[in-house]
């Protein structure tokens, strides 16, 4: 995994699971593939590691629920389950939302179920969310065709399904329309009356200021539950990028990590390679693919002047900090097994609560907490979503036996807290752990480690720039054509040889893979044509490869020509 080639077909720069997948459709294809990793061990946002500090625990660093990756084809294309053993087992009901009085309501894979539980609450509201869940299908639907190709140049088959899904919905267009135009809101206060759906919702869908027009348009995740279901990799999220280096070695790829990138290599206008930050040149006859954020490449990783000045100009607005909140981890490791009997008694059914992703707050609390944030204060109560990793018996590998690691994250800190990093960690882990405390019984007791991770620390593990998980802010202005900016938006970019792909281009940040796969399918076209048309300066493009091929060959020096 850590081949020193200095000469390949593509580089990739970066191993979260967007660039793996790149990287693993393009080595499939049949091109030399070269991944370059800036932190010490591949995965990034899907990595699975070991606490230094704690030997027999384990993590997920980041993401644990690929959702819309089960929308897309990757699975079957790159048989990562035939061949890689790689397998997800989908949680149901994926979310509990518990209440102070230890009920619960869950989000179900079946939209009756959901609905049945709700009516617990208010037999309005199951009505209400029955409604509601035939526009978000339709949504859907309609939306999915083209999040899985490009925004610049759609597939034709992607909008020939668009034209038919909006053909069989066209009852509900209307109301798709106005429901997308909404804030969170005033969608769910018009649609429910009561505390634990709004709130449920409110909780996993901090992306967007939830009195944003058009912040609607992501209630849509519940059509991707109920319609696909979620799931969690077993062994831990580490298995997707474990078997996709698997499968892009098995294709003569490889993966080098500790090889951070400080400068793309330009030749007659054309990207041609890496300088790593060790002055190391490494060079890619065809392409450079970066999957990070876009505008830490395009503004930073560029030679002075290479892009004109209207578009130096749109990068630098390329916005990574502007919603005014973002996103925290805590990882907690237990002595001994957190318990959940209250909520499990007041429910009729046999589910173990410690699996699912679960919230505990209010509708009013998660509201005040994006309030405080704005601010630059630490919300008194921190919503987000808790899950006991060891609850899933293939991970029970995690911690010693008997004991359990806890994972909470949240989109509801401040980006920049007026009291400082260090008490903002401080207080983060003692608001949440005390306050999980009355749902997740024993967890203050039986801690013995916490580790907070916000927007420095984000950033500094996974090279995300602001310490955005989204990598461009997740504005509904900043979709399709627009992600990241103007010109950059369908993964191949104004300067040849250079792509992008990862979550601040088209369609979403999370575990979806779309992002990857689309710039696989658009670097492969790309290559085609340039086939087809014959490269510029042919012969003087073939001697400079001659050049550098032989200097890796004999004397390891860099090439001449290169600036």
């Amino acid at each position: 995994m850590s081949s020193a080639k200095r000469t390949v077909d593509v580089l990739v720069v970066g191993s979260g699971h967007n660039g793996l997948i790149s990287a693993a459709y393009l080595a499939k294809a049949g091109l030399e593939v070269q991944v370059l990793e800036a932190y010490q061990s591949p995965g990034g946002m899907t990595s699975t590691t070991e606490v230094e500090d704690c030997p027999g625990y384990k993590v997920n660093d980041a993401s644990i629920q690929p959702s819309l990756f089960r929308t897309t084809t990757i699975m079957k294309d790159l048989q990562l389950e035939e061949k890689y053993g790689l397998k997800m087992r989908v949680i149901d009901p994926v979310h509990l939302q518990l209440n102070y009085d230890h009920t619960s309501l869950g989000l179900w894979r079946d939209a009756q179920k959901t609905a049945d539980e709700l009516a617990y609450f208010s037999k309005k509201d199951a009505a209400a969310l029955k409604d509601l869940y035939s526009i978000i299908h339709a949504a859907v639907d309609i939306g999915l065709p083209m999040m899985q190709t490009s925004p610049t140049r759609p597939d034709p088959r992607a909008i020939l399904e668009l034209a038919k899904q909006s053909l069989k919905h066209r009852s509900e267009l209307l109301a798709v329309g106005r429901w997308m135009r909404a804030t969170e809101i005033e969608v769910l206060d018009e649609s429910f009356e009561s505390d634990p759906i709004k709130a449920c919702v409110l909780i996993g869908l901090p992306f967007m200021s939830y009195d944003s027009d058009f912040s609607g348009w992501s209630l849509i995740y519940l059509g991707i539950i109920t319609k696909y279901g979620v799931a969690m990799f077993e062994g831990g999220t580490g298995e997707l990028p474990r078997a996709l280096i698997d499968l892009i070695t098995d294709h003569g790829g490889s993966i080098r990590c500790n090889a951070e990138v400080e400068q793309m290599v330009m030749r007659n206008g054309r990207c041609v390679g890496v300088r790593l930050k060790n002055g190391e040149e490494i060079y890619a006859r065809r392409g450079v693919l970066t999957a990070f954020s876009p505008k830490r490449v395009l503004r930073d990783m560029l030679p002075p002047g290479t892009l004109p000045p209207h578009l130096a100009n749109r990068v630098a607005n390329i916005p990574t900090r502007s919603r005014g909140f973002a996103d925290m981890k805590l990882d907690v490791l237990t002595k001994g097994q957190i318990r959940m009997d209250k909520i499990k008694a007041k429910r009729k059914d046999d589910i173990d609560p410690r699996l699912p992703a679960n919230g505990y707050h209010n509708y009013e609390q998660v509201k005040a907490a994006q309030i405080a944030c704005k601010r630059g204060e630490m919300p008194q109560h921190i919503p987000g979503l808790a899950q006991i990793s060891t609850a899933l018996p293939s991970n029970a590998h995690f911690a010693p036996p008997g004991c359990d690691v806890f994972w909470f994250w949240s989109g509801l800190t401040p980006n920049d807290p007026h009291m400082g990093w260090e008490a903002a960690r401080k207080q983060a882990a003692e608001t949440i752990i005390s306050q999980s405390d009355h749902y997740y019984e024993g967890i203050e007791e039986l801690q013995i480690y916490s580790r907070v991770r916000m927007l420095p620390d984000i950033e500094e593990r996974f090279f995300a720039m602001d310490g955005s998980v989204y990598h461009t802010d997740p504005l509904i202005t900043r979709f399709g054509p627009n992600k990241p900016a103007v010109g950059f938006a369908g993964y191949s970019t104004p300067i040849p040889g250079l792509f992008l792909t990862g979550s601040g281009t088209h369609p979403v940040a999370g575990i979806s893979g779309m992002p990857g796969q689309n710039a696989a399918k658009t670097m492969l076209k790309v290559f085609r044509r340039e086939d087809r048309k014959g490269r510029s300066a042919a012969v003087e493009e073939a001697r400079f490869w001659e050049g550098v091929e032989s200097a890796d060959a004999y004397t390891g020096s860099t090439p001449p020509a290169t600036s």
